[in-house]
């Protein structure tokens, strides 16, 4: 036997060696030994971990002060081990105890038993885990919750499908209140003999019996099959087809054993079909095309939702600076056997063309139609709508320390085949940036015109926003830095303007003294509203963070301050310290907040928590 510095008891059995039964797990290595679970070698760990957590929080309000404590606390045992080459097990007990001042003070145990078996081509695992919780609530009887499990692995050699199966049974029970147990089972298969073709089944079933409300039991089951196909007949086609089916059932099922309850039933049948191609008839030549088909079928009712899309890219690229580019899709959404059978139709047509001649001439232009059908079986709900946009953009570096883009973009809203709505945007950005002196510059400006063509009337909204970046101090040690944004919007259907400013300063200061580090932060941002008859919306921020670490000790606190122009102020302070060692951590923390207001509005929390390894 070897205690290492953790406690970490382990037991190593040698062939030549006698067997020592003094210990207190003889009880447990005899039974599993009579089980047959006994090798030429094996070797064991115990290990425990004890944790407590306490926190006490007092708010006090216009209405009284409240003080709540909590402790948790809890003890944790576990074995693990190897009995043989082939057998692993583990052993756990866990304790927990919670005392709170205001519910009801609760006690779990929570045993668990594992093992683990493991061949050449298969696996094998079983275990059961049970919690059990009782209170002193008043007429609250114990609760106990058992949960047990066998799974078995082949996974066998590429030629041969290889079984993953589960079967699980689970106890729910509180007398006079629940008293269930549910059976599940869910097996998988897949089978992939070659590189170009694969196959995948998988099945699932749950049994849910309530022994205790009537015409409460529950079964749902569901089975999947999939199909695929790959194949790269060249470097310049490859092609991939996959098909799934699966069937769901589920129901509640009456207690005098005649049938399901009225309404219950569920069953559906999916059917799924995806089909992609890729063709590189040339190198700078590609061509795409997908083909996806889903069915879903209601077996129930007899409604069926038939979903199909359809998707066609080819790409070109002309010279070094031209790449061209076109697709197409089609979405058909059709609904059968309804009260309202309808087809939707959805084509899209986009056409794309890039030249960068330069970095400083960078342009792309784009063209993109959408049309929508909906035909019903009633003419009268018969619908179209669709949208054509036109873009177009230039990006560009004019010199090492500027860059600028401009883009155009107008939108035509159609309904039934009637131009209704038309939108323009004009959007210009520019970026400078001093590396030299730490200076950033960051205008945007961008103008929206809408035209409503029914009601009829239009809209001019132009928003203009900046944003200066400043890095003040940049050492070793200290950095500070600085960032303010102004912006500016007008509406002309408001007939107003809106105004936002924000500031940001920090300075961050690594070891001022050994192994602390502190910041510093001011925030204030502002909003305000011509015409509105209310006051600016201001509020500022100030912080201030301090850390330290060295060695196991660790310390940290926080104070920040919101002073506001429309609310309350507030602040809020935190501390925390805690001290790390091999075997066991600590930590205490204090928060504290505030909120300035005609009625008294605040609290503190204190928070303790230990942490003990064997």
């Amino acid at each position: 036997m070897v205690i290492n510095k953790r406690f970490r008891i382990v037991v190593r059995k040698e062939r030549s060696a006698p067997i020592r039964r003094k210990s207190l797990w003889f009880p447990l290595f005899g039974l599993l030994s009579l089980a047959g679970f006994s090798g030429p070698a094996s070797a064991t760990i115990l290990s425990g971990t004890y944790q407590l957590n306490w926190d006490q929080t007092v708010d006090t309000t216009e209405t009284g002060t409240t003080d709540v404590k909590k402790l948790k606390q809890s003890v944790e045992l576990k074995y693990t081990g190897f009995l043989s080459p082939v057998v692993a097990n583990s052993v756990s007990f866990k304790v927990e105890q919670e005392v709170n001042s205001d519910a009801p003070d609760v006690i779990r145990l929570l045993p668990i038993l594992e093992l683990g078996f493991k061949g050449r081509y298969w696996d094998a695992k079983a275990g059961s885990k049970r919690t059990y919780e009782t209170s002193d609530e008043p007429g609250k009887n114990p609760k106990e919750t058992d949960n047990h499990f066998l799974e078995v692995f082949y996974l066998a050699p590429k030629s041969v499908p290889d079984v993953k199966a589960k079967y699980t049974i689970d106890f729910d029970t509180e007398s006079g209140t629940t008293d269930t147990r549910k059976d599940g089972v869910t097996l998988s298969s897949v089978y992939a003999p070659t590189g170009w073709l694969s196959a995948k089944g998988d099945y699932t079933r749950n049994v849910l019996k309530d022994r205790l409300k009537a015409d409460s039991d529950t079964e749902d089951e569901k089975s999947t099959g999939t199909v695929g196909l790959r194949h790269a007949f060249s470097d310049k086609l490859k092609a991939e087809t996959q098909y799934t089916t699966e069937v769901s059932r589920a129901a509640t099922l009456k207690s005098d054993g005649t049938g399901a309850v009225d309404g219950s039933n569920k069953e559906d049948l999916t059917n799924t079909w995806k089909n992609t191609l890729g063709f590189r008839p040339f190198r700078d030549t590609s061509v795409d095309g997908s083909y996806d088909f889903d069915l879903k079928q209601n077996k129930v009712l007899g409604e069926h939702t038939l979903t199909t899309n359809i998707k066609a890219a080819a790409s070109q690229k002309v010279g070094a600076p031209f790449d061209i580019r076109g697709d197409f899709s089609r979405a058909v959404t059709e609904m059968r056997h309804t009260a309202d059978d309808n087809e939707k139709t959805e084509d899209t047509w986009t056409a794309e063309a890039k030249a960068k001649f330069s970095k400083q001439l960078d342009f792309s232009v784009k063209y993109q139609k959408k049309d929508t059908v909906e035909v019903h079986a009633d003419p009268a709900k018969n619908t179209t709508s669709g949208s054509v946009n036109r873009n177009a953009s230039w990006t560009g570096e004019l010199t090492p320390f500027w860059s600028g883009s401009l883009s155009y973009d107008k939108t035509d809203t159609l309904v039934l085949d009637v131009k209704t709505i038309v939108e323009t945007k004009y959007s210009l950005k520019t970026k400078l940036d001093f590396k030299a002196i730490n200076l950033t510059l960051e205008p945007t400006y961008d103008i929206t015109i809408k035209e409503d063509l029914v009601k009829p009337e239009s809209s001019d909204i132009r928003d203009f926003k900046t944003r200066l970046a400043y890095i003040v101090l940049s050492t070793r040690t200290i950095e500070a830095k600085f960032d303010h944004t102004y912006g500016r919007k007008t509406d002309s259907l408001l007939a107003n303007i809106q105004r936002t400013d924000s500031t940001n300063a920090n300075v961050a200061w690594k070891d001022p003294f050994p192994g602390w580090q502190l910041s510093f932060d001011a925030v204030r941002s502002a909003t305000d509203t011509s015409g509105d008859d209310l006051a600016p919306d201001i509020t500022s921020t100030f912080g201030v963070k301090a850390d330290y670490k060295m060695d196991q000790l660790a310390l940290s606190t926080s104070y920040k301050y919101d002073k506001k122009s429309l609310a309350d102020d507030s602040e809020n302070f935190d501390a925390k310290a805690g001290w790390t060692a091999p075997k066991w951590d600590v930590s205490l923390t204090y928060t504290y907040k505030k909120t300035f207001s005609e009625v008294i509005n605040e609290g503190y929390t204190i928070s303790l928590t230990f942490k003990y390894n064997l």
